[in-house]
C-alpha cells in the first residue's frame, strides 16, 4: 500500500496537464471543478455511509472508545478530507 502511495510523478504530470488545458480553453476549468466537487460530494457521502453501516471498519479508521467509534475523530477525519481536496484543486487551478 505505501508503494502505491509514493510520488511517482504522476501528480505533478497530471497537474501541469489540466493546468494547460485550462489555459487553452478556460471553459474546461468549470467543467472539471463542477465534476470534481460532484466526485468530492460522492466520495463524502459514501465514507458516511460507511460511517454509519459499519463500526468495526470505523474504530479501525478513526479509533474507538468504550462502545463504539469516536466520532469527534470520524468529523476530523472528513475535516482532512476535505482540506486535502481543496489543497489539490488550488494546485490544479480549479480553486474557486
Amino acid at each position: 500500500m505505501l508503494a502505491v502511495l509514493d510520488d511517482t510523478g504522476h501528480a505533478s504530470f497530471a497537474v501541469e496537464k489540466v493546468r494547460a488545458a485550462i489555459e487553452a480553453d478556460p471553459r474546461v476549468g468549470g467543467r472539471l471543478a463542477l465534476w470534481a466537487r460532484r466526485l468530492m460530494g460522492e466520495a463524502l457521502s459514501q465514507a458516511q455511509r460507511v460511517v454509519a453501516d459499519r463500526d468495526a471498519l470505523s474504530t479501525m479508521l478513526v479509533g474507538g472508545v468504550a462502545g463504539g467509534f469516536d466520532l469527534a475523530e470520524a468529523g476530523r477525519m472528513f475535516t482532512r478530507i476535505t482540506e486535502a481536496h481543496t489543497k489539490r484543486m488550488a494546485a490544479l487551478g480549479l480553486a474557486a
